[in-house]
């Protein structure tokens, strides 16, 4: 993965979408990359088995994801509640609804999730991230995204992908700048966090024709189908 897609910051890298609704387009009409392997990571579909060391990370992570990530409204989450939360996840998976990802180290540490959402319009994926506590600052949220973008482009034929985040975290920010998207706008009062409060969000912007200059398109990337079998 070259160096210069990689962040260092130190502060939260959280992008995720302004509600977890999803405005799907129908069952999508391109093969479904289960898992997707990058130099350091591996990134796959949610399983309920994941729920302990899913529990685990958000509870250590409370106070980190809280501010920007909109589902910490409804944590802490007993476990069984965990497990049915990611059942939720699969299923919406297996449907081609949209695509969440646990992100692992290849030595299976969690250290966060990735996501691309079809609500910004058809031929369009929104991607999300965040980085759970600890694991900050070693370029994970950025490789993980990178690697997105181009099963996105790729894989998905997207015409379009969009980051959305909150305009005062800055470090996320930092991310689709490195990708090589486009800054299209900033909203006033766009985003509600945890506590009712309303914070202008920023939408970025890759188009399919500028994808091939970007670092993305220069991942190193390896992706299964639901099957297991690598994808071409």
């Amino acid at each position: 993965m070259p160096r210069t897609i990689l962040e260092v910051d130190r502060e939260p890298q959280l992008a995720f979408p302004v509600a977890e609704e999803t405005t799907s387009h129908g069952k999508p009409d391109f093969q479904v990359a289960y898992r997707v392997e990058t130099p350091r990571l591996v990134l796959r579909c949610w399983s309920p088995e994941d729920a302990p060391a899913l529990r685990a990370a958000l509870d250590k992570s409370d106070r980190h994801l809280r501010p920007f990530i909109p589902f910490m409204k409804d944590e802490p989450r007993s476990l069984q509640g965990t497990e049915d939360w990611l059942c939720g996840h699969r299923a919406a998976f297996d449907r081609g609804e949209n695509f969440r990802f646990g992100v692992f180290t290849k030595d299976g540490q969690l250290v966060g999730e990735n996501m691309l959402l079809r609500r910004v319009g058809p031929d369009a994926l929104e991607i999300g991230y965040l980085t759970h506590l600890g694991f900050e600052g070693r370029g994970y949220a950025t490789e993980a995204s990178a690697a997105l973008v181009k099963v996105a482009f790729e894989f998905y034929d997207a015409q379009r992908v969009e980051i959305h985040h909150a305009a005062a975290n800055r470090a996320s920010g930092r991310i689709p700048e490195r990708l090589g998207f486009t800054l299209r706008e900033t909203l006033r009062d766009h985003i509600e966090d945890t506590e009712g409060r309303l914070h202008d969000g920023v939408i970025w912007c890759l188009h399919a024709p500028e994808y091939p200059a970007t670092p993305p398109a220069r991942a190193e990337i390896t992706a299964f189908d639901a099957l297991g079998q690598p994808m071409e």
